[in-house]
């Protein structure tokens, strides 16, 4: 993870004292000055506002003395660390700081700046494990209690009769019928009394080999960001890589996507300071959904309910939407009878035709549906019926497709799934596609490669296609490109005078550093150390071919 700077608030009454630590070299410790106050009730107020990770405060100041300030720091930030500053006269005072947590105290008579990096230094490791600490118990506690909300919301969905439209607090049910704990809710970021709090649903989607990697930078970066960011009230995984957010109410929209583009931003920071391929390769997606705002438990209870329309009006987007929406989801609409009629009547004109039929699917049924933006659930299971029964003429003992069309997350996957299933017939040998894949996979290594790159190429949607690829062949596109780059790079700098940062340009890895370390866990050692070794034993055959 990223180490950034970290942030540092001067507290005291003395002028001069602020004016001389002011021109402290703070870059050269790694930190950075945010702010400075004048006593206790100043520097809280700047403390809600940019959450500093160190406070250098005086003990005896005005309005609201250093004890006092110290006090009311620890409840709101409580790894936040604390520097002292003191006179002799001061000793018991800081005593008994050092007793509320102080990290360290420093006398302002022999205030030097090796003195002050010591201190420093001390409060950045107390701060790096507190932080540790208290962000995997918080994150502990926190994942429990998401469990148990899902769970009632879980039950809620089960009930008989249940509108399936966009819920209203005053209509769920779920306050008084299914309500957490009072401990539940402080963690979730709703004690007794809360300000009206912004709802925003954060989705990530990954490959499956790299969703574990994708989903540790996302917790990271969430914990980071709740820390550093005052109107970053809580958050708590959801289901399905989805995440729930609240954030301070912003008074205008735009104040909103500010902060989320600066969320986002954060995360995949976090994602690519972890070496991995997800983002030079674009195969993370992240994006947010901005809802409405939460005046009450009850009205907690309603925008989590209503996130599942949310992730089923996405259903029909087929293009590229943009990362931040604001506003309720699209309205969907029912399958009626006459609508299955319909569809059956389109694609029933294909007859057994399997290229007919997918010009059909694509041509007719594919618009005809996203107008009427039916709701996905039901019409993958009406479509997973019709193609078992065409299934059926054409090759009898079929697997159920239900099981293949439903994990279909948009309807590019749902056409592919589609597509995947009709052309299914038996062949010798490997699938087409599969073969076609590898072979301009291998012809295009120095290019940027991505499953959703290859599988346009091929013409599948990226989810079936990456599933598909690996039951076919026993690993994914990213294990697959990345063993046939490693490959390459290891015979030319066996065999070739290439300079390192050249084979990395040839095998489609510019970033010098991300190949070095790519290389070395794939080969078990450094490529520099490869290509010495690779050159010594053909000197040494050649002084062998000399003397003979």
């Amino acid at each position: 993870m990223t180490i950034k700077p970290i942030g540092v608030l001067i507290v005291d009454d003395e002028y001069p004292i602020r004016e001389e630590l002011r021109a402290f070299p703070w870059a050269a410790c790694d930190a950075v000055l945010i702010g400075e106050a004048e006593n206790g009730e100043e520097a809280l107020a700047l403390c809600e506002k940019h959450a500093p990770d160190i406070v250098v405060t005086d003990i005896t100041m005005p309005i609201m003395d250093g004890l006092t300030f110290i006090r009311e720091l620890r409840k709101n930030h409580p790894v936040t660390q604390i520097i002292l500053l003191t006179c002799h006269s001061d000793f018991e005072y800081a005593r008994k700081a050092i007793a509320l947590g102080a990290s360290d105290y420093i006398l302002k008579v022999s205030l030097d700046e090796e003195e002050l990096k010591r201190a420093l230094q001390k409060a950045r490791e107390t701060l790096l494990r507190d932080r540790g600490h208290l962000g995997r118990e918080i994150l502990s506690r926190r994942l429990k209690a998401a469990r148990r909300l899902e769970t009632r919301l879980k039950e809620h969905r089960a009930l008989p009769g249940r509108e399936r439209l966009p819920v209203q607090a005053d209509r769920t049910g779920l306050s008084a019928k299914s309500d957490l704990s009072g401990e539940d809710w402080t963690l979730l970021g709703f004690p007794d009394e809360h300000q009206p709090l912004r709802f925003v649903l954060l989705r990530l989607t990954a490959p499956e080999d790299e969703l574990r990697i994708a989903q540790d930078a996302t917790l990271e970066s969430l914990l980071a960001y709740e820390r550093r960011t005052p109107t970053c009230k809580a958050w708590f995984p959801m289901r399905d890589g989805e995440y729930a957010v609240w954030l301070s109410e912003a008074e205008e929209p735009e104040e909103v996507r500010l902060r989320l583009e600066r969320l986002l931003g954060a995360l995949l920071a976090e994602a690519e300071s972890r070496e991995t391929p997800l983002i030079e390769e674009q195969a993370i997606a992240l994006s947010v959904t901005v809802g409405g705002l939460a005046r009450s438990r009850a009205d907690v209870w309603a925008l989590l309910e209503a996130a599942s329309w949310w992730r089923e009006a996405d259903f029909y987007d087929d293009a590229p939407s943009p990362r931040i929406k604001m506003g309720p989801p699209k309205p969907l609409s029912e399958l009626e009878p006459a609508h299955r009629r319909h569809l059956s009547g389109l694609l029933g004109q294909a007859g057994m035709n399997a290229d007919r039929l997918m010009r059909t699917m694509q041509g007719d049924v594919a618009p005809w549906c996203a107008e009427r933006r039916f709701r996905p659930a039901a019409l993958k299971r009406w479509l997973a019926a019709w193609t078992s029964e065409w299934l059926a003429r054409s090759r009898p003992g079929h697997s159920d497709p239900a099981i293949e069309l439903s994990g279909a997350s948009d309807w590019g996957e749902l056409e592919s799934r589609f597509a995947g299933l009709v052309r299914s017939a038996p062949e010798a040998g490997p699938r087409r596609e599969i073969v076609e894949a590898r072979s301009w996979i291998q012809a295009h290594l120095q290019e940027p490669l991505s499953l959703p790159i290859v599988a346009q190429r091929i013409g599948l949607g990226p989810a079936y296609f990456g599933r598909l690829f690996k039951e076919e062949t026993g690993e994914s596109v990213h294990q697959l490109v990345l063993r046939l780059r490693m490959e390459k790079a290891l015979k030319l700098l066996r065999e070739t005078d290439m300079k390192v940062y050249e084979v990395a340009e040839a095998v489609g890895i510019p970033n010098y550093r991300y190949f070095t370390s790519t290389f070395r866990n794939w080969a078990g050692a450094a490529p520099t150390d490869v290509k010495r070794l690779g050159y010594q034993a053909e000197r040494s055959g050649d002084e062998r071919e000399n003397r003979t």
